[in-house]
């Protein structure tokens, strides 16, 4: 028995009691489940590695690491080290890498594929030196001893990672198979298993205060500080101390101890609270931090706990979690510091006017960048309180396009991320400030009594949608944006086109995680129940429903990120009823489901979550049933009129462009379901059997888009019957119309009568050219609004049409 075979029985059993393990491999390794021809590469001969590994990799149904290959009946080491005891930099590795690249190029039919495996104890990212400060643990070969203690102390959470895995035929085809390439193949692993840990464990942790001096230090901050000492007339002493006082208000302070002790606190929560996580994207976040990008993650924002779910999601798929941009009023005891540890650095709500405040920040951030920390922000600013997106507040992403300016070396990728629940815990909050109560201030007690009405929250859902990156997006956006950067320490000046291209920026980020956004069965039962005739459906109705949209959404999907669940609609209901938002009668006839008063308005905070990816095909629907009889282009005119509206408002990433052959794959789909049929003439169509129950499908698949389109009805026809007319009394008739509609005809969502929505709609027709302004600065409508805002008429339920045009008639007598 060798020397190193006695060690392996030795601490077999002590290592197996210690330790304890989770195992993450990217898609293209779990592929190989069962196969033969698997090499691993590791990064260095430590027993206890190879113990851990080892049962890892045979629970996975991989080779075990130990066993050798078998290549034309020779046998071949199956584990390569990168390194060995006394010999850091070992040609071992490149003889065998040499031998498997030889045994291909001599025979066709092997096809080996080689999985680097990474083991981290605890994660630990390590301390930065010190000013005089030497000695530094290795943290990749920390030696026998100290091996000794991880395995005591942090053997309980081991990560263990395998990664995408290389096909040494594809090598040799295209690379040949000499020493040289061997070589390579060797210097690329030790290039992947840097770049890993610094995924999984991030950069070397620099102690807070050191990084607040360091920040003081820098050149940009010299000058804020000599720019705020001379404007408000005070020594440059008073204004660093200032800046000092900025930063310890911002700084985050990063502990991974926290972060594990967290991570099983959260494990221990979301077990609770949650039937499941369901995550999507993960590879896509790990190939960008193994490539060694700077990841920027950007989610929408729902609750409170997307701070915790997003983090926890992103540690459990083997990465360190981010730095978190939170508003300043979380920075509460104890909340703040804990969250500080976590990686929460707190940002004021607005700083305009406050020079050296956007300086501090803005150099901090740019520290992040530079030192390669993840980082994750907000752009809506804060929660939405009616379930769809918030349009985006730019700052964040006009600091991270700057940071770019300031010759940022690694490359920088946007994440934009969805999150999804089955229930919101502060959803009954929401709509009391919508309603007008006032926005409470964030305290422990106000955390706990939400804590303790934790129960069954269902679903999550955590989407990471396709990624944009910053230097193709700009090279698109604003090609010469290069001649804009400097090397120099200082902040560069601001560019004359960063505000218009940040504005695009992040209209493109809105629009990639809507996206991404999930189908769950909450909102589609709230978006079937919704749009019926008071709220109510029979069990066979509803269930139907649900099958005719996850139908739909399968066969033409809005996006290849969006997540349709897979299913039946009787098996949504089920999922749905268990969280008792709705009311079920029995009686002699059946069940009847139905949403009641305030329970109704809370359930259109779910609805909204998708409305963005249902309104074009409910739009679809509105133009059959209404129309009954109809041409396809009828259909595709009116949507291409409406797509700048509804881009703007539901953020909907379609092109106008790409309206037409959307219609087209949606009336295909409508045909096969028999909701429409095929009439003799070119792209014409009727509607099914108004007596049928596939109508009644069909009308309440249009019914979903009705109060977008009575929204647009009402603005359209003040503009035509009152102009010309102020833009503020047109915004205030659009609301109190919009307020009449919606206390005559039971319209129950808050954002419907919202003066923000309505003046964002009057914002578009006006950048449009549906809006021209008079000599007096009144607005007058273009001659296309007659018949865009008849196109919309004919898709209004009458009573609805007479009430705008009645109430829109006394405003007129009135005024």
């Amino acid at each position: 028995m060798s020397f190193r075979g006695f060690w392996l029985k030795v601490l077999y059993w002590p290592v197996r009691w210690f330790t304890r393990f989770e195992v993450i491999l990217d898609k293209d390794a779990e592929a190989l489940k069962g196969a033969e021809q698997v090499v691993y590469v590791m990064r260095s001969t430590s027993v206890t590695d190879l113990l851990v590994a080892r049962r890892a990799l045979r629970g996975a149904d991989l080779p075990d690491p130990r066993e050798p290959l078998l290549l034309n009946g020779v046998e071949h080491a199956r584990t390569l080290y990168l390194e060995r005891v006394g010999r850091p930099s070992s040609e071992v590795a490149i003889d065998e890498f040499l031998s498997l690249l030889k045994n291909h190029q001599q025979d066709s039919s092997l096809d080996v594929k080689v999985i680097p495996i990474g083991l981290f104890w605890g994660r630990k990212a390590g301390q930065e030196r010190r000013e005089g400060h030497t000695m530094v643990a290795d943290l990749e070969n920390p030696g026998r001893w100290r091996k000794f203690w991880l395995v005591l102390f942090s053997g309980r959470h081991i990560l263990v990672r395998g990664s995408r895995p290389l096909s040494i035929r594809e090598v040799v085809s295209k690379d040949g198979a000499d020493r040289r390439m061997a070589h390579k193949l060797a210097r690329v692993a030790r290039v992947h298993f840097v770049r890993l840990r610094h995924a999984v464990a991030g950069p070397k942790i620099t102690e807070r205060e050191l990084v607040i001096q360091s920040l003081l230090e820098t050149a940009a901050l010299k000058k804020a500080i000599r720019d705020e000492a001379r404007s408000k007339k005070i020594s440059e002493e008073q204004a660093r101390k200032t800046a000092h006082k900025y930063l310890d208000e911002i700084a985050a302070s990063y502990s991974e101890t926290l972060v594990r002790m967290l991570d099983r606190f959260m494990g221990w929560l979301w077990s609770r609270i949650y039937n499941g996580i369901h995550v999507e994207g993960g590879e896509r976040i790990r190939a960008l931090a193994q490539a060694g990008h700077e990841v920027i993650y950007v989610p929408c924002h729902r609750s409170h706990m997307d701070y915790l779910l997003l983090s926890y999601v992103i540690y459990k798929e083997g990465l360190v979690p981010p730095h978190i941009a939170a508003g300043v009023n979380l920075d509460f005891f104890p909340a703040g510091p804990l969250f500080r540890r976590g990686g929460a650095f707190f940002i004021r709500r607005s700083f305009k006017g406050n020079k050296l405040y956007s300086a501090v920040f803005r150099e901090y951030l740019n520290r992040l960048f530079q030192k390669g920390y993840p980082v994750e922000y907000f752009t809506e600013g804060g929660r939405s309180r009616t379930g769809r997106l918030l349009p985006p507040k730019t700052g964040m992403v006009a600091m991270t396009v700057q940071g770019m300016l300031r010759g940022q070396q690694r490359p920088v990728s946007i994440v934009p991320v969805y999150l999804g629940y089955e229930h919101v815990m502060e959803v009954n909050t929401y709509l009391k400030e919508l309603k007008g109560k006032s926005k409470e201030k964030e305290s422990v007690f106000k955390v706990l009594t939400s804590l303790r009405h934790l129960r069954n929250f269902g679903e999550g859902y955590v989407t990471f949608g396709q990624p944009i990156n910053l230097t193709k997006a700009l090279d698109r956006l604003q090609p010469d944006w290069h001649e804009s950067t400097t090397t120099g320490a200082e902040e560069p000046s601001r560019p004359k086109w960063l505000t218009p291209t940040v504005n695009l920026l992040a209209e493109e980020i809105m629009q990639r995680i809507n996206d991404a956004a999930a189908f769950n069965s909450i909102n589609l039962t709230s978006l079937a129940l919704l749009s019926s005739e008071q709220h109510a459906l029979t069990r066979e109705e509803l269930v139907s429903q649900l099958d005719l949209y996850t139908r739909i959404m399968r066969s033409v999907p809005y996006s290849s990120d969006a997540y349709v669940p897979e299913q039946s609609g009787e098996e949504l209901w089920q999922l749905a009823q268990r969280h008792d938002k709705f009311t079920v009668v029995d009686d002699s006839m059946g069940e009847l489901i139905r949403v009641d008063g305030t329970t109704a308005i809370a359930m259109t905070y779910y609805r909204n979550n998708i409305m963005h990816m249902v309104i074009v095909p409910a739009i679809v629907a509105a133009v059959a049933s209404a129309h009954y009889e109809f041409k396809a282009s009828t259909v595709v005119n009116l949507l291409e009129a409406l797509h700048p509206l509804l881009q703007d408002e539901l953020f909907v990433s379609h092109s106008r462009e790409r309206m037409a052959p959307w219609v087209e794959a949606l009336l295909e789909e409508y045909a096969e379901l028999g909701l429409i049929h095929e009439t003799e003439g070119e792209d014409c169509y009727r509607a099914a059997a108004r007596d049928s129950h596939k109508f009644f499908q069909l009308q309440l698949l249009a019914r979903s888009a009705a109060e977008t389109l009575q929204r647009y009805a009402v603005v359209l026809e003040l503009l035509q019957q009152m102009q010309p007319i102020g833009r503020g009394d047109l915004e205030r008739h659009a609301v109190a119309l919009a307020e009449r509609l919606s206390a005559m005809h039971g319209i129950n969502a808050p954002e419907f009568f919202d003066k923000k929505v309505l003046a964002n709609v009057i914002g578009t027709l006006k950048r449009e050219d549906y809006i021209g302004v008079d000599e007096d600065g009144q607005l007058i409508a273009d001659e296309r609004v007659g018949h865009f805002s008849d196109s919309i008429d004919t898709l209004l339920e009458p009573a609805v049409l007479q009430t705008i045009r009645q109430s829109v008639q006394q405003l007129i007598q009135d005024d």
